[in-house]
């Protein structure tokens, strides 16, 4: 009985079996034939631009304040009371060379004047006096009529008289210098600013009654870093932009030009001072503002000017049959979005300006502009 079932358990599994393979077999002969795919190399979209060697002169921005290289206090120079005011003493009024400002009362000096006026009158004649009366003693002298001694006497007044009137007459010359001193005028065109001036005040010769600064000398004082200043000196002479601003809210500009260096270097970050003479005629700009400086840097010749997102390290890419191609370059300048550089390319040359993260050498790229 067991030999019957497990013949017929044994004859179960090899047909099973056979009917495996053949099922097996007719899948593998029935199988759909797999198609060839062709995989296509992968295209970058990118824009170009053509460019060609031409002279740069790249600008750099600075910041700095106006000064005026002129400015000092206002006093009388002498003692005395205030008796006149012009309607242009006043902060902020602006001045002209020459215009009377102020005056202080003239009664005390006018007399010392008339004093010494006469005091020197008298004085001369005097001396006129004593000249004429040493030729008389020296002529009586030469006919032995009077001592050597006597004559000698007469000299002696002769030299104090002399004395005395040059002494009078120096008074007098400072008296009329002390008079001009109660008349206050400019000295040269500016502003006025910490006014401080009242009818019937008192002042002594050292008494500050106002400050002014020049309008013909204002320049603005600027910063640059150290490789700027370390050749400073080719800066001189250049024009530069002063521009007023607050708040991303631009003002006033003005043009300039460069006229020296400070002469030392900065401390604190090594750099140096630059001053430059600026145009007040169109646009004024007030002392003490702190403005925006836009200034030359170095002349480049004969160099390319790309953007910025051309350049992968110390090389370009150019399409060449629409394939992307390496060029070394030698960059001079890198500004702002910009570079200046010297390659050997050719005015034809179509230079890839997207940035692509992959290598793009010998890739093939498609022009979209």
């Amino acid at each position: 009985m067991l030999s019957k079932i497990f013949s017929v358990k044994t004859l179960f599994f090899f047909g099973v079996l056979a009917l495996s393979l053949f099922i097996y077999k007719y899948l593998v002969s029935t199988k759909p034939q797999a198609k060839q795919v062709v995989v296509e190399e992968k295209a970058f979209y990118v824009k170009v631009i053509n460019t060609q060697r031409s002279n740069y002169s790249p600008k750099s921005d600075a910041f700095g304040k106006i000064i005026s290289t002129r400015q000092g206090d206002l006093r009388f120079g002498v003692s005395g009371r205030i008796n006149y005011i012009s309607d242009a003493f006043q902060n902020g009024s602006y001045i002209k060379t020459g215009q009377v400002l102020a005056k202080l009362d003239q009664k005390h000096y006018l007399l010392e004047i008339e004093k010494l006026s006469s005091e020197t009158k008298e004085l001369l004649t005097q001396l006129e006096i004593r000249q004429r009366q040493v030729k008389r003693f020296k002529s009586m002298l030469s006919r032995k009529v009077i001592s050597q001694n006597e004559y000698d006497n007469e000299l002696i007044l002769l030299s104090k008289n002399q004395s005395d009137y040059v002494k009078s007459r120096v008074l007098l010359d400072k008296a009329k210098e002390d008079l001009s001193y109660t008349i206050l005028k400019s000295k040269f065109n500016g502003i006025l600013y910490d006014v401080e001036i009242n009818m019937g005040q008192f002042l002594s010769s050292n008494d500050r009654i106002a400050k002014i600064f020049s309008m013909d000398d204002l320049e603005v004082e600027f910063s640059v870093p150290s490789k700027i200043y370390s050749n400073a000196e080719k800066l001189i002479g250049k024009e530069i932009e002063v521009m007023w601003e607050a708040s991303d809210t631009f003002l006033k500009t003005t043009k300039g030009k460069v006229l020296r260096t400070g002469g030392k270097i900065i401390e604190e970050d090594g750099g140096g001072k630059i001053f430059g003479k600026i145009n007040v005629q169109n646009d004024y700009i007030p002392v003490g503002t702190f403005v925006r400086v836009r200034y030359p840097l170095y002349d480049f010749r004969n160099v390319f000017k790309i953007p910025e997102t051309a350049l992968y390290g110390n090389k370009i890419y150019v399409v060449e049959d629409s394939v992307a191609k390496e060029k070394k370059i030698d960059m001079k300048f890198k500004g702002s979005g910009y570079v200046l550089l010297d390659a050997d390319l050719s005015e034809q040359d179509q230079i890839i300006i997207t940035k692509i993260p992959d290598n793009l050498s010998n890739r093939k790229v498609t022009i979209t502009n």
